[in-house]
């Protein structure tokens, strides 16, 4: 399932489901120094999709990947971090 508007203000994850396919990461809001990146599990380990795909500020970048399992990680925010962030399937 793509995650829809999901608003994060705390240090954390939040795991999506995935098709394991072509998507796009959109985040906008206060990031106050926050650094959202979007992952995905091979094996046990959550690896980083990328550049395009870490956000300091608001914006997006697309991805590709097989696997199945993703997650949205929060990290290094401020007191008045409000991240809205979204997964979304591209179809080509």
């Amino acid at each position: 399932m793509p995650l829809e508007n999901k608003t994060l203000t705390t240090t954390g994850t939040t795991d999506v489901t995935w098709n394991g396919k072509l998507g796009a990461l959109l985040a906008s809001g206060t990031f106050d120094g926050a650094t959202v990146k979007l992952q995905h599990k091979i094996g046990s380990n959550w690896v980083d999709l990328g550049p395009d795909v870490t956000l300091t500020s608001a914006g997006g970048g697309q991805f590709i990947t097989p696997q199945s399992e993703l997650r949205v990680d929060l990290s290094s925010h401020g007191g008045s971090t409000s991240v809205t962030v979204a997964v979304k399937p591209l179809v080509v």
